[in-house]
Formats: C-alpha cells, sequence, structure tokens
C-alpha cells in the first residue's frame, strides 16, 4: 500500500491546483472575476436590461480567458516544470504567460463585442484599455500567486508526511519500523533488499529496489541497479574509464557492502548534478 500512497501523494501535489479550472471551482472563479469586474466597469445606477445581455458575455468572455490561462500552464507544465526548475518555471509564469492571457483576454473581448454588439460596446474604448485590460492584468498576477501557492503548500505537505514516513523491516525474526529521513543506504545482494541506517544497522526489506526508489526523496541517488545512496555514506568520488564515477563507501561493519560502487557514464552527469543540489 506504501508505494501506491505516495505515488497517489506525488501526483495530489501536480493536481491540487488544477483544481481550479474543474467544477464547481471554475464556476465559482468565474463568476466571482466577472461580477467584481461589473461592478467596476459598470455605473449600475442607470441599469438597463440590455445590462443583463453585457454580464452574460462578460462570462463567456472570463470562462473563456480561464480556459486559455489553464491551456497556458498545460504547455509550461510539460516545458518547464515546477518540480524542475521552479526559479525559470516562475519567471516564464510571471512574462511571457501573463502576456499571452492579457492578449488573449483583448482579442477575445473584441471579437465578442463585435459579433453581439457590433463593436459599439468597448471596441478601442479609452475606458476598456485603461479599465478592464488592467484588471485582467491584475487578475492574471492574483492567478499566478494562488496557482504557485497551492503547489508549494502541497509541496510542504507531502514533505512533512514523507518525512514522517516510516517503513517496515526485518531484522533476524524480528520486525522493525524505520524512519526514511534515517536510511543512507539501500541495496541488493544475492536477490535480498538492504536498508541501512544511520548507525550502520542494516535490515532486509520486502521491498525492491524500484519501489523504494519511487519512496524516497531527493536525498537519494539511484547509482546503479544494485544502489540508491546517500552523501552520508559516500566517502568520496573519483573519475574511472570510459567516463564513469567511482564511488568510494563507508562500508565499515558491513561486510558484503561494496566498499566501491561505480556510477555509469549515462548516469555520470546526472550524479553530479545531484552532488550541486546537496
Amino acid at each position: 500500500m506504501g508505494l501506491s500512497f505516495f505515488r497517489q501523494r506525488k501526483q495530489d501535489v501536480s493536481e491540487t491546483q488544477e483544481l481550479l479550472f474543474k467544477w464547481p471551482y471554475v464556476g465559482l472563479i468565474t463568476f466571482s472575476i466577472t461580477t467584481l469586474n461589473f461592478l467596476v466597469t459598470y455605473n449600475l445606477r442607470g441599469a438597463t436590461l440590455q445590462y443583463v445581455n453585457f454580464y452574460i458575455i462578460d462570462l463567456v468572455t472570463t470562462y473563456l480567458i480561464i480556459r486559455f490561462y489553464a491551456f497556458g500552464l498545460r504547455v509550461l507544465n510539460r516545458k518547464v516544470p515546477l518540480r524542475g526548475d521552479f526559479t525559470k518555471r516562475v519567471t516564464y509564469q510571471f512574462t511571457l504567460h501573463t502576456l499571452s492571457v492579457v492578449i488573449f483576454s483583448i482579442l477575445i473581448n473584441e471579437f465578442l463585442d463585435h459579433l453581439f454588439f457590433n463593436g459599439e460596446r468597448l471596441s478601442l474604448s479609452f475606458e476598456f484599455y485603461t479599465q478592464d485590460t488592467v484588471l485582467a492584468l491584475v487578475f492574471t498576477l492574483l492567478f499566478h500567486c494562488l496557482y504557485l501557492g497551492l503547489y508549494l503548500l502541497s509541496v510542504k505537505k507531502l514533505s512533512l508526511e514523507e518525512g514522517t514516513k516510516r517503513i517496515k523491516v526485518f531484522q533476524g525474526t524480528a520486525h522493525k519500523f524505520v524512519d526514511l529521513n534515517d536510511i543512507i543506504c539501500i541495496y541488493t545482494s544475492l536477490g535480498n533488499t538492504y536498508v541501512v541506517d544511520g548507525h550502520y544497522n542494516r535490515f532486509v526489506s520486502e521491498k525492491t529496489l524500484g519501489e523504494f526508489e519511487e519512496l524516497v526523496s531527493q536525498h537519494f541517488f539511484r547509482a546503479n541497479r544494485q544502489f540508491l545512496v546517500t552523501m552520508a555514506i559516500i566517502d568520496s568520488y573519483k573519475s574511472a574509464g570510459n567516463g564513469k564515477v567511482e564511488l568510494f563507501l563507508n562500508a565499515k561493519s558491513i561486510d558484503d557492502l561494496n566498499k566501491s560502487i561505480h556510477v555509469s557514464r549515462s548516469k555520470a552527469s546526472s550524479f553530479r548534478s545531484w552532488l550541486r543540489k546537496g
């Protein structure tokens, strides 16, 4: 159950903020933004039945803009994911994405104005470009803050849950529970999976190395098919032949824990990046 649970939690991190674009949330957001924009833009003291048409068209416009906003986020999530370079992602979201949403807002407003009101309502009007367009910019920036804030809260919540996650292991015939934060190395030998904690106690686990890779944090690096390591167990490293990296481990009293292991050439660059992040 642990593996499926954490896969679901990581999926929840990427989907929590996406709830903004699903019903009923997107409907409530559309209604709220449209109503606020309507109250700011129009003097309702002299309102007529025509204003009902204005409001309905504004609802449609706001909904389309939100959908376009969500489309832009999906593109960014593929090209510059939040779990990657966060600073780069935020920069793109507050610049290019904001600009595209504002331009789309202008175009869709102009199009619907010509379609339903023959361009007599707001097309090329001073009020539209000094009020509606500015409001579209403000709402876009606020939406960015809300979207990114929900993501960061989700990441923090997941980190807390991962930080307190304990796994069942075996020490002889005894069943024990070990905190993931206490583990410094996980490896396989002769068909068994072994877990080593910070005190160099070694335990047997029923999980595979692949399952552990889904559970553990970015403090671990998958060196090869047999080892998941943290910096705590690495004594030193050096470049080896054919582009590989040789790691020297603090094996201490664990006899079958290799004193040195190799990172393949294909993973050597990722290993050095992992070291820099650590």
